[in-house]
């Protein structure tokens, strides 16, 4: 009695909302061919591949391998798409029956690679099903390329501090309040002396991807496509597609301040940096004293070379007794900007743009360098008009916060009082031990911002007590 042939029905999948090819429609189709052809049911065994695209090899699909490796008589699938949509693929699957022995075949009767017709007939639909599939992707590509130049979002999440919107049936970024205002401030924080690592904390995001974020012209409202700035024809003005986050003198200080990290020219602020450092000093080799502990793990001040050294609580009762004397019942007041025209942010986007231009100039035929340098003659108009505009003649005003020097005192912190003594013009001098008096406290001076204007409140409170 002859063997039953065993029969591999072969289902796959590229996509779980691809209906037309659901997996409920190739099963249905395959039972109906095993009656057709008088195969026994109960001999049939499903491989099914679901969620595989199939330009994937056929080994490294799970259960096509699985197929190959049991042999089969028939090897039966719906169309000739589920077995592959590369011609070198499906020849290989060819290949591969007929050293088995296997038969392969399709539900529509497309494919029969039994004869040597059928094998003639099964590559030419391959090699169509190829073709599309390159259609499709070539498709997809210049449709990408078309939605950069229009400044659309193509596909994928947003960027952290955008969201999309849609806008004529298309697909745009528009600036996310919530996270731009959260992006502002760590940015502000960033300037400040802040750290990529510490600043991250503040958006939820992690290093990398703050960092990434950062180094990028994402903030800007620009984006770049395989490492180039995605421009307008002209190949120099970026196409804009939102809004900026960061103004472009914003995004040149947080570039600058993240090589300074890189680098380590600059360096956030020790945190444990001591009241009045900076403004205290030793008696003898004149040079700042620095913070540190005693043996029992007290904070102290002391000179470096070792000359002198005190209780930092001691050094800063008495600055803080001192300052608040002197200085409490005064208004506080802070510097502000006032006046000007200051356009150096539109300045440096004429310059960054004209850096751009000389890129691209460099290398332009001769077809594109008349517009090239008309656009570079514009440029420079432009430039000249901002240079002649630029008039900052910023004026440092001193502005009352409606609090005494005390008041800010008492509700500020560590940092913020160490500005306070600083912008008072702090300097302590520390003497040794066998002087009755160690500590030598004065205030203000030539460099002192605020001397002036505290010499004028104090003339008009005498004018006031005599009037």
């Amino acid at each position: 009695m002859e063997k039953p042939k065993t029969i591999a029905a072969y289902l796959r999948l590229s996509r779980e909302s691809d209906d037309s090819a659901s997996l409920d429609t190739q099963r249905a189709a395959i039972a109906a061919w095993v009656r057709t052809h008088g195969y026994d049911p109960d001999s049939v065994v499903e491989y099914v591949d679901n969620g595989v695209s199939g330009a994937k090899p056929l080994e490294e699909r799970k259960a096509m391998a699985r197929l190959m490796a049991d042999r089969p008589d028939v090897v039966v699938a719906w169309k000739l798409d589920r077995f592959a949509r590369s011609v070198s693929e499906f020849l290989r699957l060819v290949a591969w029956a007929e050293a088995h022995g296997a038969a392969v075949a399709t539900t529509d009767g497309t494919v029969d690679a039994t004869t040597p017709t059928g094998r003639m007939v099964a590559t030419v639909l391959a090699a169509l099903a190829e073709w599309e599939r390159s259609m499709i992707a070539s498709r997809i590509t210049e449709g990408h390329a078309t939605r950069r130049a229009q400044g659309r979002w193509s596909s994928g999440r947003p960027p952290y501090g955008y969201r999309i919107v849609r806008r004529d049936g298309a697909a745009y970024l528009e600036i996310d309040p919530d996270q731009a205002a959260i992006i502002k401030a760590a940015v502000s924080r960033l300037i400040d002396g802040g750290t990529v690592a510490g600043t991250a904390r503040l958006t939820g995001l992690s290093e990398p991807q703050w960092r990434r974020l950062l180094k990028s012209y994402t903030l800007r409202g620009w984006r770049t496509h395989k490492g180039e700035l995605v421009c307008e024809p002209d190949g120099v003005t970026p196409v804009q597609f939102a809004e900026p986050i960061l103004t472009a003198a914003e995004w040149k200080a947080v570039q600058d301040r993240m090589e300074a990290l890189a680098t380590g020219k600059d360096r956030a602020p020790r945190r444990a940096a001591p009241m009045c450092s900076g403004s205290a000093w030793c008696y003898r080799c004149n040079g700042p004293l620095s913070g540190g502990t005693s043996d029992k793990g007290i904070p102290l001040y002391r000179c470096r070379t070792g000359h002198v050294s005190i209780y930092a609580q001691t050094l800063d009762s008495r600055v803080e007794e001192d300052f608040l004397a002197k200085f409490g019942f005064y208004q506080e007041t802070v510097v502000r900007l006032e006046g000007g025209n200051d356009l150096s942010e539109e300045m440096l986007a004429a310059r960054e743009q004209a850096d751009r231009l000389a890129q691209r100039m460099a290398t332009a035929g001769p077809l594109l360098m008349a517009s090239l340098e008309k656009l570079a003659a514009d440029l420079e108009a432009t430039y000249e008009r901002l240079k002649a505009a630029h008039d900052p003649d910023v004026r440092e005003v001193p502005v009352p916060t409606g609090r005494t020097m005390a008041e800010a005192w008492e509700t500020s912190d560590q940092k913020e009082r160490t500005r306070l003594l600083s912008s008072m013009g702090l300097r302590v001098v520390l003497y040794p031990k066998q002087r009755e008096d160690r500590l030598e406290v004065t205030w203000g001076g030539a460099e002192d911002p605020y001397a002036q204007h505290m010499e004028e409140l104090e003339a008009e409170e005498r004018a006031a007590a005599f009037a």
